[in-house]
């Protein structure tokens, strides 16, 4: 949902912004290696944004962080497995949408960082994850910023902002 999120609600901004996106097969499949890969041929600093499952899948490509000289902010969201799954018609059935389409994983991903020498914190609020990623932006080597959320949460409020959106879209041409 990451990048589904970055085209949905970012703001238009006049700086200049430059985002990558990659899908592989499964749409998760070496995102951090790309992610390390492209940012050693800039010296801007690296924000990479990611999910949990794509995190877990391509984490050996932490190894590329001390490889490509990258200083790098990892923004980890983890919602505990696929939550992309539940905008699908699937997730009305149980069984089988948990253990075959959401596939949680009860991970916990702070030992990555010790693994791969990061610096790693988990932030439970707004607050804290603006504070930790403007530490770590502006500090140096990289950090792993976890955000833990829930799917089902998530995608509620998805849906009641673009509610909110028709409604007052709808408002407006009635003017």
């Amino acid at each position: 949902m990451p990048v589904r999120d970055l085209d949905r609600f970012a703001r238009p901004s006049p700086d200049a912004v430059t985002a990558l996106g990659n899908r592989g097969v499964s749409g998760i499949d070496g995102i951090t290696s790309t992610a390390l890969g492209a940012g050693s041929a800039t010296t801007d600093h690296l924000t990479l944004v990611i999910g949990d499952l794509a995190y877990y899948h391509d984490m050996n490509g932490l190894l590329a962080v001390a490889r490509c000289d990258v200083d790098a902010t990892i923004v980890l969201l983890n919602n505990d497995g696929g939550g992309i799954f539940h905008m699908l018609p699937i997730e009305s059935f149980e069984p089988p949408f948990t253990e075959q389409f959401k596939t949680p994983h009860g991970i916990d991903f702070e030992p990555t960082g010790e693994l791969y020498g990061l610096e790693y914190t988990r932030v439970d609020s707004r607050e804290a994850f603006v504070d930790a990623y403007t530490e770590s932006v502006t500090g140096g080597g990289t950090t792993v910023v976890e955000v833990v959320t829930d799917a089902a949460d998530s995608h509620e409020t998805r849906d009641e902002l673009r509610a909110q959106v028709i409604d007052d879209l709808a408002g407006e041409s009635t003017d």
